[in-house]
C-alpha cells in the first residue's frame, strides 16, 4: 500500500479546493443577487425585488440588462415557495429546470416588472379577453408618504373553483353537448316575411345560454357557480415622496373567470394632511410658520422637527415681514429613483417657509407711548 507523507496530502487537498472554488462561485446564490438572508420573509424578498429592479430597468439603463435578467429570475425563484423550497434543497439548476416545466418555457421577466410597476401590456401573445380591474383608493398620511410605508391589503375576490376547474359540473361526463344548438351556443331564427323573401337572425341559445353545453349534474362545492369567493392579502409597498395619484398595478389578482383572463388589481394613493402640518407641493413642501413680533423684527434662530425627526434650522437676523417666504433647499419630499430625471437628478424637493406674525395686544397707556416713542411714525396715505 502506498502513503504519502502528510505535506502531500496537504498540498493535494489545497490544489483541490482551488480547483473546486470556480465551481462554487459559478452557482448562482439568489439570496445574494437579491441582498437579502436566506431566512428572508416574502415580503423582504418583495421589498428587495422591487428596489433593485426599478434601479437596472433595461428601458432606462440599457448596460444593465443582464443584471436585470439576473434580478428577476431570482425573484420569480425565491418568491413561489414550491421553486424556493427545490432551490434550497437542490440549487438553482433544478429550481429553473421545475419552474421550465411549470411555465412551458413562457416566463417573460418584464411581464414580471409590469406585474410590480405598470407600464404597458403583457408581452404574452394570449388573445383571451381580460376581466375588469378592480380599484382601490389609498390614503397615505404625508409623513407615511415622506418615510414610505408597507401596507396589507385585504382584497376580496372570486377564484375559479378548485373542484371542477371552472367547469361548474360534478365531472367531465356530467358536460353534455346541447341538443338545441348542438354546441355552437347560437340559434339562426329564420322567417318569411312575404312570398319569396326570407329574414335570418342569429340569437343566443336559450337553452345552455349561448355556452353550447349542458350540466347534467353541478359541482358540490361551487354548485355550478364556476367560481368561489376567496380573501387574499396584497402586500402594497409605497414609495418614499411618489407622486399624488400614484398607482400601483398587480397584474391578474382581480376576479377570476374561466372564461378570461383576470383583471388587475390597481391602488391609487393620495395623501391626507392635517392642519398645521406641512403641505404638499409637487415635490417640495410648504409650512406656515408663526412668529412673535419680537422674533419679527429682532431676528431669531428656531429648530423645526422634521417627519424623520432631523432639526430643520430657521434662522433670521433681519426684519420679517408677515407672509414673507424663504426656501430651505432639500427639506422637501424624497424624489422617486424613476423622476429623478425630470428633477434634474435631486434627491429632494425643497421646503418653503411662509411666516405669519402674531400681534400683541397693547391695552396699558404706558405701554402705548412707550411704544409709539419708539417705532417709527405712520407714513401717510394720500388720498385716491
Amino acid at each position: 500500500m502506498l502513503y504519502w507523507p502528510a505535506k502531500y496530502l496537504t498540498i493535494w487537498l489545497l490544489v483541490c479546493i482551488v480547483c473546486l472554488l470556480p465551481l462554487v462561485a459559478a452557482a448562482k446564490d439568489f439570496y445574494r443577487v437579491l441582498g437579502v438572508k436566506p431566512h428572508a420573509s416574502e415580503r423582504e424578498i418583495k421589498s428587495a425585488y422591487r428596489k433593485k429592479a426599478r434601479h437596472m430597468h433595461p428601458d432606462k439603463h440599457p448596460d444593465k440588462a443582464e443584471a436585470f435578467m439576473e434580478v428577476s429570475e431570482a425573484y420569480q425563484v425565491l418568491s413561489d415557495p414550491e421553486l424556493r423550497r427545490v432551490y434550497d434543497s437542490h440549487g438553482a439548476d433544478a429550481a429553473l429546470q421545475h419552474q421550465s416545466r411549470k411555465e412551458n418555457g413562457h416566463g417573460d421577466p418584464f411581464d414580471l416588472f409590469r406585474q410590480f410597476f405598470g407600464g404597458g401590456p403583457s408581452r404574452s401573445n394570449d388573445q383571451t379577453p381580460k376581466g375588469a380591474s378592480k380599484i382601490y383608493q389609498a390614503e397615505i398620511s404625508l409623513s407615511d408618504l415622506y418615510l414610505g410605508r408597507s401596507f396589507t391589503l385585504v382584497h376580496e375576490r372570486h377564484v375559479v373553483c378548485p373542484s371542477c376547474f371552472g367547469s361548474g359540473a360534478h365531472s367531465t361526463a356530467d358536460i353534455r353537448t346541447c341538443t338545441q344548438c348542438r354546441g355552437s351556443g347560437v340559434q339562426i331564427l329564420r322567417q318569411e316575411i312575404m312570398p319569396g323573401f326570407v329574414t335570418s337572425m342569429q340569437s343566443t341559445c336559450p337553452h345552455c345560454q349561448g355556452q353550447g353545453r349542458m350540466i347534467a349534474r353541478t359541482c358540490s362545492r361551487c354548485h355550478g357557480q364556476k367560481v368561489l369567493p376567496d380573501t387574499t392579502d396584497i402586500e402594497v409597498e409605497v414609495d418614499a415622496g411618489a407622486r399624488e395619484g400614484a398607482e400601483y398595478i398587480f397584474e391578474g389578482m382581480a376576479d377570476q373567470d374561466p372564461d378570461m383572463d383576470a383583471g388587475d388589481v390597481i391602488v391609487k394613493v393620495h395623501t391626507t394632511t392635517s392642519p398645521g402640518d406641512f403641505r404638499r407641493m409637487g415635490h417640495n413642501l410648504y409650512y406656515i410658520y408663526t412668529i412673535s413680533l419680537h422674533d419679527a423684527l429682532l431676528g431669531f434662530d428656531h429648530t423645526l422637527s422634521h417627519y424623520d425627526g432631523h432639526p430643520i434650522h430657521i434662522k433670521r437676523a433681519s426684519v420679517t415681514q408677515p407672509g414673507q417666504v424663504i426656501r430651505i433647499p432639500s427639506e422637501g419630499l424624497p424624489i422617486p429613483y424613476d423622476e429623478k430625471d425630470l428633477a434634474h437628478g435631486k434627491e429632494h424637493g425643497d421646503l418653503f417657509v411662509e411666516f405669519q406674525v402674531i400681534l400683541p395686544q397693547v391695552h396699558d397707556h404706558k405701554t402705548r407711548k412707550s411704544l409709539a416713542s419708539l417705532l417709527e411714525q405712520p407714513i401717510a396715505h394720500k388720498d385716491l
